[in-house]
């Protein structure tokens, strides 16, 4: 059975909007790319939990917010209703079923925008905005880059990359958020993303400043303590501006994986038993520019990697038992591509 991807991305060259194509895990294959809207630069997408409305990062005119999309027959999509509420674009986004809320990271105002959608009209409903500074030139400020919750959706995590630090906070029934903890890793971290493990007991954090890995234990409350730190590439061998993107885990806790941008790696590791520890596997070549999203496909068969600035998905096969990654073809035209978002 074919799977669904919803590809988001820049409009800065060749690119009009979003797009959605079609996986086929049989053959290793996708169906040519489709434009689903023309939007300014949605590059994060969202669904929700049965994957009938989608959520786009948009910029319209001078304001910035989300638009979002209902799914009708035929597996096409119709906007159905858009908030613009902030001055520049966020960059994730996040969906809570329990609340009919959506969470916008906004890395260069360095805030969390809550949104409402009821009613099937969106609106934005708070905004929480961190301070703060760290050490790299690219610390000057917040930059928060990642918002994602708990197993019970009670608890929300968050990655300032400008502050090095990864903030819980609590969830209320109306999906209005406030700060628990703050947990500071090694300054210049510059943490992106993460992952938790299926236990909920650990998470990995990708820091694209440092270009690591970082393990962290998570208590009941949501308490972070770092673990261990691994270095994704060989930094003294890469470029200047060699930056961690995406990190993603297999269903059954046992590989991670993380992409590098501009050193253009896929880094592999394997997962200690109880989820503490991280074991270096293989780095391969992402075999395009700037890989900045990448993801598992429903089988976890594959690896499927979007690349910024080649324009193409790169398929890989995946090794179930060693976690180890074998190139297939990067035939797929996704252009400008740094989301892809399963929506099947």
């Amino acid at each position: 059975m074919t799977q669904e991807f919803i590809l988001g991305g820049y409009t800065k060259r060749d690119n009009e909007g979003f797009h959605q194509v079609f996986f086929n895990p049989n053959d290793g294959t996708f169906s040519k790319t489709a434009l689903i809207g023309k939007l300014n630069n949605p590059t994060f997408v969202a669904l929700n939990d049965d994957k009938t409305l989608l959520f786009a990062i948009h910029q319209d005119g001078e304001k910035a917010g989300l638009v979002v999309f209902n799914k009708i027959e035929n597996k096409q999509w119709e906007q159905i209703d858009q908030c613009m509420a902030t001055d520049i674009p966020g960059c994730h986004v996040s969906w809570r079923e329990e609340s009919q809320t959506v969470y916008v990271a906004n890395y260069h105002e360095g805030s969390i925008d809550v949104y409402a959608f009821k009613d099937n009209t969106l609106s934005h409903i708070q905004r929480v905005s961190h301070s703060g500074s760290s050490v790299h030139p690219n610390q000057t400020k917040p930059h928060i880059h990642y918002t994602g919750m708990n197993q019970d959706h009670t608890l929300l995590f968050a990655c300032d990359l400008g502050t090095d630090i990864v903030a819980t906070y609590t969830i209320g029934s109306d999906g209005q958020i406030s700060l628990k903890h703050e947990y500071k890793l090694e300054a210049g971290t510059g943490p992106r993303h993460l992952v938790f493990h299926p236990s909920y007991k650990y998470m990995y954090v990708i820091g694209e400043l440092a270009n690591t890995t970082t393990v962290l234990s998570v208590s009941e409350s949501g308490k972070l303590k770092a673990l261990q730190s691994v270095a994704n590439v060989d930094t003294a061998n890469s470029p200047d501006n060699t930056a961690g993107a995406a990190i993603r885990l297999t269903s059954d806790g046992k590989f991670l994986y993380t992409s590098t941008r501009y050193n253009d790696t896929i880094s592999v590791y394997g997962v200690s038993e109880d989820g503490s520890e991280l074991t270096p596997i293989e780095r391969v070549d992402s075999v395009g520019q700037v890989p900045r999203d990448f993801i598992l496909d429903e089988t976890e068969q594959y690896v499927l990697v979007a690349h910024q600035d080649s324009d193409h998905i790169t398929v890989f096969s995946r090794d179930a038992e060693t976690g180890r990654l074998k190139y297939r073809h990067n035939e797929t035209y996704a252009p400008e591509c740094v989301c892809i978002c399963p929506a099947s």
